[in-house]
Order: C-alpha cells, then structure tokens, then sequence
C-alpha cells in the first residue's frame, strides 16, 4: 500500500501507543509507533518522550473513528 504516512494520535506512553495500534492493525490499518525523546538543557536537563501513531494518508479517517471510538 503505497502513501504518506502521517500521525494520527500522541500518547502518554509506549504501551498506551501499542495498545491503540493493535487496535488499528485488528481492524486491517497498518499503523507504526514513533517515539520522540526530548531533551532541554536550560536552565535544568529535563528529559521528556513523546509517543506517536503513524498511518498511511489514505486510512487516517476510518483510523480516527476508531480510536475515538475506544480510546475517548
């Protein structure tokens, strides 16, 4: 399946993102998990990770649907 991927949700945490693309993949969307982490040094180091959904460009309406269906 040919495409742009692009995100469809953020998550608090991997398993959270991994729950929701299980979700997707059930229902035959192909879904990757990317995770981001953050670091800024000033004036402390804090060090924060984001977790992101991807799916192809031309899933990501019945994708929505389904994850605020479960996840809302």
């Amino acid at each position: 399946m040919k495409g742009h991927k692009v995100f469809v949700g953020e998550f608090e945490d991997e398993l959270y993102a991994e729950i929701a693309r299980r979700e997707l993949i059930s229902a035959g969307i192909r879904a990757n998990i990317i995770k981001e982490r953050i670091v800024e040094t000033s004036p402390v180091m804090q060090c924060t990770e984001r977790v992101k959904l991807t799916v192809i460009d031309s899933q990501l309406e019945e994708a929505r649907k389904i994850l605020t269906t479960r996840f809302i």
